[in-house]
């Protein structure tokens, strides 16, 4: 994984932190957006866990660079900030969690776990004010996404049709089933339909 903090005392917290955890490797470590974006290249790591406040910019700059990608790693929020809009901003680029810096240890080892396996991680504080997003909060690709999941669609057909791997697919839809506040495919679809965004 990679980390993307600008305090050299926090970053070396979360390095040993990771690198404690059996299965879990820093494979580099960033401090700006430009080395973030350059290093995310280099390495292609699975998981890259991203402050968002960097001395040359946002870590949403360098969160929407490392995305754009043609199979993207799995980009995982720790931040200070925990305002609604932000996090929904983050989530709106395809990132796969978002967690305060006031969780656990624990907490941050198991979302970096879940990110690595495709997983989309909100931490508790955040989800609830999350999931009362309204109807606009999906994007256009994630509309694209829930219709072609409502017509039967998987998620290998889905990326086919839009040019996304199929692990890319993976993480935009547990995104789309957070902001639906919805468990399934199933859920997710009946959610859409309850909101009138499948006609």
């Amino acid at each position: 994984m990679l980390l993307v903090e600008d305090q050299t005392v926090v970053r070396e917290g979360l390095r040993q932190l990771v690198e404690s955890e059996p299965g879990l490797t820093v494979a580099g470590e960033a401090s700006t957006v430009a080395e973030a974006v350059a290093l995310g290249a280099r390495l292609r790591p699975d998981v890259v866990l991203l402050d968002l406040k960097l001395p040359d910019g946002s870590g949403l700059d360098a969160a929407r660079q490392l995305l754009a990608g043609q199979d993207p790693p799995a980009v995982l929020v720790l931040s200070t900030y925990e305002d609604v809009a932000l996090v929904r901003a983050a989530l709106a680029l395809g990132v796969s969690g978002y967690i305060p810096k006031s969780a656990s240890f624990q907490e941050i080892v198991a979302a970096v776990r879940a990110a690595a396996a495709g997983g989309v991680v909100l931490h508790p504080s955040l989800a609830g004010k999350v999931a009362q997003g309204g109807d606009g909060e999906l994007t256009g690709q994630e509309l694209q996404m829930l219709r072609l999941l409502a017509d039967g669609a998987s998620y290998g057909e889905i990326g086919a049709q839009l040019f996304l791997s199929e692990r890319t697919v993976r993480r935009h839809m547990n995104v789309l089933f957070t902001k639906l506040g919805s468990t399934g495919r199933a859920a997710a679809v009946a959610e859409g339909l309850r909101r009138g965004l499948l006609s």
